[in-house]
């Protein structure tokens, strides 16, 4: 017998979305935030959501639709808790409600300031403290006590949209099973933040990644900092570069001493697979860059950084740590003190995990120092061959210094691009 099943009472709960959209205080000035009239009063920007909508939707809605802003104008940075609140609107007296409140912190681009500034007129630009003062909406006034009681939740107001805010609204509009990365998108990204773009990641910790069951998928600029590291069986890395040259610098972990390291050259076009219990560093050598990374392995761990065959990473050191704490012991390889390093790949280590992140000439050392063979002669290099082989080196008594460099540490059969 076929029963129909009771029909859901509709909930009394209004859901409503409110965008904080702060400007930047001059020092010792507070914040002020973004109010606009809604229904005679003045209110952060809001909107109820609708059955079985998105936060970009709804946030479209406001943005689009009420302040008049361009697509691609403004970004969600974070999404705040939501807040119970109830009472009596002064747009229906007598008539009591109740609400959950979602505030978003909103960021805006250029041309996002100058949308708003074309209807100042119509827009306040208040504190908290003059928002529990003038506004009658209770709840603007619940917000602006929320935010009063919890002034860390929210941080400084963004300066510009955020790499994780630009990717987390590329992602939005990717909801289907096929994914485009334009090329202006994954530049645009990439340049708001100073690490990789990680689309496929083994245990997804941002809204915009998806897991990756076996693999991780990434961009990568000069920006994003490196470090010499191995990963374990059976996982392979594999580089890809797109813009720029990128000098990969590698040797088999079980391999002593200082002249089993190797450097390849990467031009625009080119790949290299490092197979696993290979260490290496890749060193941009170029202020700007593009590349690709994707690591793949059947089984093994993918994620974190530690012990060789527990994470999906080993650093061969971490800085910034006591290594005299025992509890630190396992936060680099096992045989880091037992490894020589060549002084040009430790100059260029410590360049690429800088802020420029830019191999230069004042990263090689002087190698006349060194004391030479008798009847030992130099093989002349030209300019421009010790230029793509080292990076940004200039001519002259410069690059006599590092001829002997790259002679030792050059793979052997390399082609003298």
């Amino acid at each position: 017998m076929q029963t129909t099943p009771p029909a859901v009472q509709a909930s009394k709960l209004s859901l409503v979305l409110y965008c904080l959209i702060r400007q930047r205080p001059m020092d010792g000035q507070p914040e002020r935030y973004l109010l606009i009239e809604k229904q005679g009063h003045p209110a952060f920007p809001p909107t109820k959501f609708q059955p079985a909508e998105d936060l970009y939707h709804a946030l479209a809605r406001v943005m689009e639709g009420d302040l008049g802003l361009p697509p691609q104008s403004y970004f969600l940075e974070s999404e705040l808790e939501g807040i119970p609140n109830s009472g009596e609107s002064p747009r229906y007296p007598g008539l009591a409600k109740e609400w959950l409140l979602h505030p978003v912190t909103v960021s805006l681009t250029e041309d996002g300031w100058a949308a708003l500034a074309k209807r100042q007129d119509t827009l306040h630009w208040w504190t908290l403290g003059e928002i529990a003062e003038r506004c009658k909406e209770p709840n603007i006034r619940a917000i602006a006590r929320h935010l009063q009681t919890n002034p860390a939740r929210l941080g400084p107001a963004p300066g510009a949209p955020s790499m994780d805010a630009q990717a987390g609204h590329w992602a939005a509009s990717h909801p289907e099973g096929v994914r485009v990365a334009r090329g202006a998108d994954i530049r645009r990204i990439l340049a708001a933040g100073d690490r990789a773009f990680n689309l496929r990641v083994a245990d997804p910790y941002l809204p915009y990644q998806r897991q990756g069951l076996g693999f991780t998928w990434s961009f990568f600029t000069p920006r994003d900092k490196q470090d010499i590291h191995v990963h374990s069986l059976p996982a392979v890395e594999i580089y890809g570069v797109l813009e720029g040259r990128l000098q990969l610098w590698h040797k088999p972990m079980n391999q002593r001493g200082v002249r089993v390291w190797r450097a390849q050259l990467l031009t625009a076009g080119d790949w290299a697979e490092v197979e696993p219990l290979t260490c290496h560093l890749a060193v941009w050598l170029d202020p700007e860059g593009l590349g690709t990374v994707i690591k793949a392995c059947s089984e093994g761990e993918l994620a974190g950084v530690g012990r060789l065959g527990v994470a999906g990473k080993t650093s061969c050191r971490w800085k910034n740590h006591d290594q005299t704490d025992p509890k630190n012991l396992e936060l680099h390889c096992a045989n880091w003190e037992q490894c020589a390093y060549p002084p040009a790949l430790q100059a260029l280590e410590a360049s690429s995990s800088g802020t420029s992140g830019t191999a230069t000439s004042a990263a090689w050392p002087n190698w006349r120092s060194q004391p030479r063979k008798p009847g030992a002669s130099e093989r002349r290099v030209t300019p421009t061959a010790l230029r793509e082989r080292s990076g940004r080196l200039t001519t002259g008594r410069q690059i006599k210094d590092n001829i002997s460099c790259l002679r030792t540490f050059t793979a052997p059969g390399a082609p003298n691009r």
